[in-house]
C-alpha cells in the first residue's frame, strides 16, 4: 500500500520547490470501472498530516501516516478472481509497466511487508500526462497489464485489473499523483503531508464532477452483512467473501457486519427479524474504543436459525446518528 516508483528510472529526480497550481484542463477520471460504495469502496485516502500522526485530506480518519493516494478496494480475494478493469485515469503515454508478480494478501506484519521491500507497488503502470504531471496505479492483478512502455492511452483505457500484488493487506488499486516529482492529494489538489482541509469539501480537486460525485459519499461503509450460524472470521471476508447462508438448525442465529472506516466512539446497531415477521433480536455493539480501519462484529441469540426468509440490517452509529446502514433479506433452507 506504501508508494514505490516501478523502477529506479520511472522516477523523476528534479524536484522543484513547489508544485505549480493545477491547470484546469488537467482533469482526472476513476481509476475503475466498478460502482464506489456497491461492487468497490474508498478505503484510504492520502495522508496529509506532515508529522507522525495521519490525517486524510478532509481531516478525516481514512489514512495511515506516510500514505500518499487513493485506495479504491474490493470486498475479498473471490472478488479479484472475476476481474474487475482498472483504467486510465487521464489521457497520456504510458511510461513504464510491472506485471510479473504474485498476487497475495502480505498480513499487518512488518515480515509481510519486508518480503516485498522495494517493489511495495507491484504489478502497475505510470501514465506521463504532460506538462509535469503523471500519475501511477498500484497492486495490479498478476497478468491482467494490456499495455506497454510508449503506448498512448485515453481517458478510461483498460490497463489491467485489480489485484492484491506488492504490499497489499486487502485487494485494492493505488492511484497516485505527482507533478513535477512532487506527490499531489486529487482530491484537493493540494501536496501530500500540507495539511487536510475543512473548507468544502473537494474544492480544488483534480477529479472530473462524475468521479467527485462517486466519491463524496465518505469512506465509512458496508463491505458486508449477512447470516450465520456462528461467529465469522474477518480473516475469511477478505480471503473467500461473504460465506453462504447456513442452513437452518444449528445452536445460534447471528447477523454479522464487515465494515471500513470507524471512528473512535462509533457503535454498530443490529436488527434481525425471523421469517414470520417478529423481531428477534436488536442490539448494539459497544462504543469504538479506537478507529478501525476495517471492522468485523456479529451478535444474535443462542437458538437455533428457523427455515425461511430472515431480514437483518446494520447501523453505524455516529454521534447519535445513523451515516451508514445496509439491510438484506436471506434465505434459509430448511
Amino acid at each position: 500500500m506504501r508508494f514505490d516508483a516501478i523502477t529506479a528510472a520511472l522516477a523523476l529526480t528534479l524536484l522543484g520547490a513547489g508544485a505549480p497550481p493545477a491547470r484546469a484542463e488537467f482533469r482526472l477520471g476513476l481509476p475503475v470501472t466498478c460502482t464506489i460504495g456497491t461492487d468497490c469502496f474508498v478505503q484510504q485516502w492520502p495522508d496529509m498530516d506532515a508529522g507522525p500522526g495521519a490525517s486524510d485530506p478532509f481531516c478525516g480518519m481514512a489514512a495511515y501516516d506516510g500514505h500518499d493516494g487513493l485506495d479504491i478496494r474490493l470486498r475479498s480475494m473471490a472478488d479479484v478472481a472475476r476481474g474487475v478493469a482498472v483504467v486510465a485515469p487521464a489521457a497520456g503515454t504510458v511510461k513504464g509497466v510491472r506485471d510479473a508478480m504474485p498476487d497475495r494478501l502480505i498480513g499487518p506484519t512488518q515480515a509481510g511487508r519486508d518480503s516485498v521491500k522495494g517493489v511495495e507497488c507491484g504489478n502497475g503502470v505510470v501514465i506521463d500526462h504532460g506538462d509535469g504531471w503523471e500519475t501511477q496505479v498500484c497492486h495490479l492483478r498478476r497478468g491482467s497489464v494490456g499495455v506497454k512502455t510508449g503506448d498512448r492511452v485515453e481517458t478510461g483505457a483498460r490497463l489491467g485489473e485489480i489485484g492484491a500484488s506488492g504490499a497489499a493487506e486487502f485487494p485494492h488499486v493505488h492511484l497516485s499523483v505527482r507533478r513535477n516529482g512532487e506527490k499531489i492529494d486529487p482530491a484537493t489538489g493540494h501536496a501530500v503531508g500540507s495539511g487536510c482541509s475543512t473548507g468544502p469539501a473537494f474544492a480544488g480537486t483534480l477529479f472530473q464532477p462524475e468521479a467527485v460525485a462517486a466519491l463524496e459519499k465518505g469512506p465509512t461503509g458496508v463491505l458486508g452483512l449477512g447470516l450465520a450460524g456462528a461467529p465469522v472470521d474477518y480473516g475469511r471476508l477478505v480471503v473467500d467473501g461473504a460465506p453462504p447462508a447456513p442452513p437452518a438448525g444449528g445452536d445460534a442465529a447471528i447477523v454479522w457486519a464487515w465494515v471500513t472506516n470507524l471512528r473512535k466512539g462509533d457503535a454498530l446497531a443490529f436488527r434481525m427479524v425471523a421469517p414470520d415477521g417478529t423481531p428477534f433480536f436488536e442490539g448494539s455493539s459497544a462504543p469504538l474504543e479506537r478507529n478501525q480501519a476495517v471492522y468485523s462484529a456479529f451478535a444474535g441469540r443462542k437458538r437455533p436459525l428457523l427455515p425461511g426468509r430472515w431480514t437483518v440490517s446494520v447501523e453505524v452509529i455516529r454521534n447519535g446518528e445513523a451515516i451508514a446502514s445496509q439491510r438484506r433479506e436471506v434465505e434459509v433452507a430448511g
